[in-house]
């Protein structure tokens, strides 16, 4: 019997097409099942968050403690003079919950033989506070995506780039005040938002422990009170009744005393004194800060419009800043009361810390947190579309985003492993030799130091006006200049400075250059031309050494130095 050739065609592109729809079932399945898992990607990703944040995080010790300011003088200092019988730390203007955990823990592992009880493991410590609560921001994140009525999608999303957030990761490697705050902003945001589904007593007390805690963090987390009050109110509008809600923001505001006195008691113990601290703060914030105010020498430099234009964009890394531009205004046109705790905060916050002329990046990791929970939301709801070339276009998105946003916060962690001060400390010892003259010309936290300072005459000093003598040559056998001083007469449009510089190498100076340690990042020069401060945020500074060419000493480049970080004249 003859078979049909067309009947026999017809049967093979059936089954074909059935093996094919077959295997996108068993994909769709699978795809399904690994985003409905959503325990194991959190978990994942948490892991990643951690592992960024523990990367370098022993830099400069233990020989070099003083390295960033804000740690050395105004946390450190305090927590290593708290024992069980002084718990007061005798400084209000920061409040002391991260100063009692550093110390408990440090006095506890000294006590059981954990830890030798050097100095240095305090610093270690209080590093390692900051990044696992910097890391466990990733879970208030998620959460808060999912109460705001995002997709599981959308809240890993979110939860993914709170983990790779690139200030989150570089604050988390230094032992300050605003990781534990954020993570309590993150959670009070998260239980605010609970409210206007819930209103229940329980979650009223969670708001206010939650504020309690991040304000005796950080007294500016007291912002975040109009979270709570704003979801107390939108819960009205939704059926519940006004006596529930004030009832309900009593016990909040009771809790959130409580939480705040638990942790912080001296500032409402010396309550006067804590009024003193703060009238000194609110001065030091509009103050002007040589570096690190508003207004420079430029036209981003501006109070609110720096955030947005220059603060924020490295902060974020570029791709993930489009990503928070795109969420913030879909969010906007979308708009649903739910998401009204968390943009009320947004808006207060910003509105007073944008205010100030004191403009550090991380006065905006509150800020930053709301970011990444858009993004992501925005994110998901491109995969979610039924639109086919819409979720083509999300992943696309998506991709780049990771790519970039991952290489970004990679390198510029990687600056913490291979902290320049320290490399270059490392190549004057092998270089000068005993007895030698080197003239440091900066703050002595932004320079490399010599492990061995007795060893060498050190002149200069932080005087940046010390500059021009060398021009007269013969003062020292190396000159050391850092960037940390350099790009603040650069961010302020100095002349005069910025001309004493550009001269120590030039053809006709007495000086030559020698060696330059520096970082490098993607989109380094990008990035500067924003600021030129974040060429070294108070991490891994061009460093350079000059000598004078009537008097050269001997220099060589031992192999422990990575050549990316190094560039040499030619000798």
């Amino acid at each position: 019997m003859t078979s049909n050739p067309c009947v026999g065609g017809s049967t093979a592109g059936v089954a074909a097409k059935a093996l094919a729809a077959g295997r996108l079932l068993r994909l769709s399945v699978l795809t399904s099942r690994l985003v409905s898992n959503s325990r194991w990607w959190l978990v994942a990703i948490v892991g990643v968050g951690l592992a960024l944040r523990l990367w370098g995080i022993g830099w400069g010790l233990p020989g070099r403690t003083e390295l960033h300011p804000d740690e050395h003088d105004y946390v450190l200092r305090y927590a290593l003079c708290l024992t069980p019988a002084q718990l007061d730390p005798g400084f209000l203007n920061y409040p002391s919950f991260l100063m009692y955990l550093i110390a408990a823990t440090f006095r506890g592992l000294s006590h059981i033989g954990l830890i030798s009880g050097a100095t240095w493991e305090a610093f270690l410590i209080g590093r390692l506070w900051s990044a696992l609560f910097a890391t466990a921001t990733v879970l208030p994140v998620f959460m808060l995506a999912r109460e705001l009525g995002g997709s599981r999608r959308g809240a890993l999303l979110a939860s993914l780039w709170m983990a790779l957030l690139p200030l989150s990761v570089w604050e988390a490697h230094v032992a300050v005040t605003d990781p534990l705050m954020t993570f309590w902003v993150a959670m009070t945001l998260w239980v605010s938002v609970r409210l206007v589904r819930t209103a229940r007593l329980y979650d009223y007390l969670l708001a206010g422990a939650c504020l309690g805690l991040a304000t005796g963090s950080k007294y500016t987390a007291a912002l975040a009170v109009i979270a709570v009050v704003v979801g107390a109110v939108v819960s009205v509008s939704r059926g519940r009744s006004w006596g529930q809600a004030c009832g309900g923001l009593c016990a909040a505001g009771a809790m959130s005393i409580l939480s705040a006195y638990a942790v912080a008691p001296y500032s409402f113990i010396r309550f006067e004194d804590l009024l003193s601290a703060m009238a000194f703060e609110s001065h030091h914030v509009a103050g002007a800060h040589l570096g690190f105010s508003v207004p420079a020498n430029g036209w981003q430099y501006h109070r609110y419009l720096y955030q947005v234009v220059a603060a924020w964009p490295f902060s974020f890394g570029l791709a993930l800043y489009v990503s928070v531009l795109a969420g913030a205004s879909w969010v906007l046109l979308t708009f649903s009361r739910r998401h009204l705790p968390v943009l009320a905060f947004a808006v207060l916050f910003f509105g007073v810390t944008g205010s100030w002329t004191f403009v550090p990046l991380r006065y905006s990791m509150p800020l930053l947190v709301v970011g990444v929970l858009y993004a992501g939301l925005w994110q998901g709801t491109l995969l979610d579309s039924r639109r086919r070339a819409v979720r083509i276009a999300g992943r696309a998105i998506i991709l780049v985003t990771l790519a970039y946003t991952a290489v970004f916060s990679v390198q510029t962690t990687a600056r913490y492993a291979n902290e320049t001060r320290m490399q270059a400390a490392n190549w004057m010892d092998a270089t000068l030799p005993r007895g030698g003259t080197l003239a440091l010309y900066g703050w002595s936290r932004y320079v490399a130091i010599p492990s061995r300072p007795a060893d060498y005459t050190i002149t200069g000093g932080r005087d940046d006006r010390l500059v021009r003598r060398t021009e007269a040559g013969g003062l020292a056998e190396l000159i050391e200049i850092t960037s940390m001083h350099r790009d603040r007469h650069v961010r302020h449009g100095d002349v005069d400075w910025m001309a004493a510089y550009d001269q120590l190498g030039a053809t006709n100076s007495p000086l030559e250059f020698v060696v330059r340690f520096e970082s490098h990042f993607i989109n380094k020069r990008f990035y500067e031309r924003l600021d030129p401060m974040y060429a070294g945020y108070f991490v891994s500074p061009t460093i350079e050494f000059y000598r004078p060419r009537h008097h050269p000493v001997a220099v060589t480049i031992p192999p422990a130095v990575p050549p990316r970080f190094v560039s040499i004249a030619g000798m």
